[in-house]
């Protein structure tokens, strides 16, 4: 699995959800590659993701693509968005 977030520099929003990609990391299954991409630094890569806000992190594969925008404060909301399936325990405090 390959999961991208688009971030814009330092804005609160963008640094949240690099907070909350951490936290939905040790649910996901290992060997899911991630990548935080600066949309100022890489506009490129924005572009052929096709992406107009940030952050919005965007499951490229498995197919078909998957896009979440905001600050992936909802863990359980952006697991069902991405359509991936937890392997850690969602709920461990």
């Amino acid at each position: 699995m390959t999961l991208r977030l688009y971030v814009s520099g330092q804005a609160l929003n963008s640094r949240a959800a690099v907070r909350n990609l951490e936290a939905l990391r040790e649910l996901l299954s290992e060997g899911v590659a991630v990548e935080v991409i600066d949309v100022r630094e890489r506009p490129e890569l924005a572009e052929e993701d096709r992406i107009l806000v940030t952050p919005t992190l965007v499951r490229r594969e498995p197919a078909p693509v998957r896009k979440i925008i905001g600050d992936l404060s909802d863990i359980d909301r952006v697991l069902v968005g991405l359509e991936i399936e937890p392997s850690g325990n969602i709920h461990a405090g």
